[in-house]
């Protein structure tokens, strides 16, 4: 399971990524540095929830349920910490790009869903 959890994650960051070069090359920096902030707002919260979900203290179906929860709380709080630090502190940001990347990441994980055969 915590393959998946960090594959999906690696796809969203390739995604990102991918997003964020073709913009540099084919725009500017602000227009792919915009993206790359939209993109770490999906991943960086995904990573700080694969971490906490993954520090189970015990191993019966409660204590894994409890883990799942502080995870989603993590990711919760990271997730708004991200968007303020943006919306605060990087100017100027390109809207449209960054909400298109974050959207983009997101998709990962329907993607991820629809080709998971295991």
């Amino acid at each position: 399971m915590r393959s998946r959890i960090l594959r999906i994650i690696g796809l969203q960051v390739g995604v990102t990524l991918a997003i964020s070069l073709l913009l540099w090359t084919g725009t500017s920096a602000n227009h792919a540095l915009s993206a790359f902030w939209g993109g770490a707002c999906a991943f960086v919260p995904a990573l700080a929830y694969q971490f906490r979900a993954a520090l189970v203290r015990g191993k019966d179906a409660r204590d894994i349920l409890r883990a799942q929860y502080a995870g989603e709380g993590v990711k919760f709080a990271m997730s708004i910490l991200m968007f303020y630090v943006v919306f605060t502190r990087v100017h100027p940001l390109v809207a449209p790009l960054f909400f298109a990347t974050y959207v983009a990441a997101l998709l990962c994980y329907f993607v991820a869903l629809l080709t998971d055969h295991d």
